[in-house]
């Protein structure tokens, strides 16, 4: 009985280094071509709209040129998703599309105030800070 012949598509045998000048020269295209994108209407996009400082109207969030909001969440995640639940609130308070909704875990900075997480008390405890962070006369 004859060998079976190998079909199999063999793949271009590529160095460590011609690996690495691959990699670069693409993230440097790709670098390229979203610093140089632009919306039909030519507006600014995301890369041109981050050099402008973010809006803070309270502690609790921030709101960047592209709309982007970063909610601050003062309780430890420890599984239960509540930094998701949290950043869900002001999301809904503020009317900003989930997509455009960032959670930053914050420091332990004295200005947080409490940050106790245990006892299934976190979303609840925190409810009236984030419900209440819309700015005054906001939209």
């Amino acid at each position: 009985m004859g060998r079976l012949q190998d079909f199999s598509p063999r793949a271009p045998k590529l160095s460590r280094r011609g690996f690495l000048v691959s990699t670069a020269g693409a993230g440097l295209g790709f670098s390229f071509l979203s610093a140089c994108t632009t919306t039909d209407n030519g507006e600014a996009t995301a890369t041109q709209a981050a050099d402008v400082a973010p809006y803070e109207p309270t502690l609790w969030f921030s709101m960047d040129g592209a709309g982007v909001v970063t909610v601050n969440v003062i309780r430890a995640e420890m599984g239960q998703h509540v930094g998701t639940a949290l950043a869900r609130i002001l999301a809904d308070e503020l009317e900003a599309p989930w997509e455009n909704v960032r959670v930053h875990h914050v420091d332990s900075d004295p200005k947080w105030g409490l940050m106790v997480t245990g006892g299934s008390w976190s979303v609840w405890q925190t409810y009236p800070l984030y419900s209440r962070a819309r700015p005054a006369g906001w939209r």
